[in-house]
This record gives C-alpha cells, sequence and structure tokens, in this order.
C-alpha cells in the first residue's frame, strides 16, 4: 500500500483499501468490535500516518469466504469476567457520584461484591439446558431479598435500592451482547440469551424490592412502639 503526499493510504496494485466504517459495514459488525478484532490480531489492519486503520478488502472477503475467525467458547467464566471488567471501566465511575452509592457503609459494600458475583454466576448459569433453573432462580430471589435488606439497613428509598440493582444488571446484560457481537452469533440466538437472563434478573429485582419494603415496615413497627412506650 502506497502513501499519498498527504500521508493518507493509496489505492495500489494490492487492492482496495477501506477505511474503518467501510470494513465494519462489509463485515456486518460494529466498528468498536473490528478495532478488538485488528488489535488482537484476528484482521489484518494497516495504520496511515495520521493514526487512521484501513482494511484490505481482499482480505475481508477471504475472511467472510472462509468465516476463519477464531470463535471462543460462550463460558460462565468468560461472561462473568466480560460483565465485571465493563462494570469496572464503565459502570463504577458513574454509580459512585450517586448519593446512594455513598449510603452504603465499607461492610454493606464488601458483602454486595460477594452476593453480586455470586448472582452474576447464577444468571450465566441459567444460559445452560442442563442446570436446575427453579433452584438457580430460588437462589438468586434470596441473593436478590439481602440486597433489599442491606439497602434498608443504609437507608436507601425504594427507587434508590432499585437504580442501584439496574447499575449492576446492566454490565451483565453487556456482557452478553458484546460476546455475540463479537462472535457473530445469530440474532435469534442473543434474543433468548437475553430473555432468559432478563427473566431471572427481573425476579431478582422483584425479591429486593420486597425485602427493601418488609425492612422498611419492620423499621418503621419498631420506631412507633419506641414511642409509644416513652
Amino acid at each position: 500500500m502506497r502513501r499519498s503526499s498527504g500521508g493518507e493510504p493509496k489505492p495500489a496494485a494490492e487492492g482496495r483499501w477501506l477505511s474503518i466504517e467501510e470494513a465494519s459495514r462489509l463485515l456486518g459488525v460494529g466498528q468498536s468490535t473490528l478495532r478488538r478484532w485488528s488489535d488482537a490480531g484476528k484482521i489484518p489492519v494497516y495504520r496511515t500516518a495520521g493514526g487512521h486503520r484501513r482494511f484490505r478488502e481482499a482480505d475481508l472477503r477471504g475472511v467472510l469466504r472462509s468465516d476463519t475467525r477464531p470463535r471462543r467458547r460462550m463460558s460462565r467464566k468468560l461472561l462473568t469476567d466480560l460483565s465485571f471488567a465493563t462494570y469496572q471501566s464503565e459502570t463504577l465511575s458513574r454509580v459512585v457520584a450517586r448519593p446512594w452509592y455513598a449510603a452504603y457503609r465499607p461492610e454493606h459494600r464488601a458483602e454486595l461484591r460477594v452476593l453480586g458475583r455470586q448472582l452474576v454466576e447464577l444468571a450465566f448459569r441459567m444460559l445452560s439446558r442442563h442446570e436446575d433453573h427453579a433452584r438457580i432462580v430460588t437462589a438468586g430471589r434470596e441473593i436478590g431479598a439481602r440486597y433489599g435488606q442491606l439497602s434498608a439497613e443504609a437507608r436507601l428509598a425504594t427507587v434508590d435500592a432499585v437504580e442501584a440493582f439496574l447499575a449492576f444488571r446492566q454490565p451483565v446484560l453487556q456482557a452478553i451482547e458484546r460476546f455475540a457481537e463479537d462472535e457473530r452469533i445469530p440474532a435469534r440466538r442473543v434474543l433468548r440469551l437475553l430473555a432468559e437472563v432478563t427473566h431471572f434478573l427481573d425476579e431478582v429485582l422483584l425479591a429486593t424490592v420486597t425485602a427493601h419494603s418488609a425492612a422498611e415496615r419492620d423499621s418503621l413497627d419498631r420506631r412507633d412502639r419506641a414511642s409509644a412506650n416513652s
């Protein structure tokens, strides 16, 4: 590939060169996915003097014909790692500024981290047809109930407890979406996977709200009794 006088690539005998937008459109994937593939060496890429990526059309068409891209197996560990990586890199920086985050005491956050990892693993176990889904949902509800109790102890309003849970849920769903995009999993299967995990997390959220409301009522009853006895 030759450079033009301005430093940009110029089509040469080796074929047509595509921008990342054109290349992603040809492959049918997002630009972020194509960047990850090229950084990992899965797709040949050329960088111009200005740092722009250029892809040889012949290379991309060869990938489409042979479909030689390495595929990863969808494992619970992989999805769990993706979920927590997304939470650490994207979600945490947003939630730390929320008032409800500061309301959790250090011991609350420590327990929530342990429960969070358990819940993520349960969520991805729902994707296996060999698991006992009813038992997984029961375990998830127990974790959700503990979430609600901890949020009540931190004196969070119900709406804040829900927001805290949704902040946790988003990276779980994003992990499935990003893995599916990288591995070009058929849309119908992706929708099924997302539906199963969303249903599970909805059950957990309901348990969270129920336990939070019950804890709030118990606290109010104790205050009323204390006032009556004073």
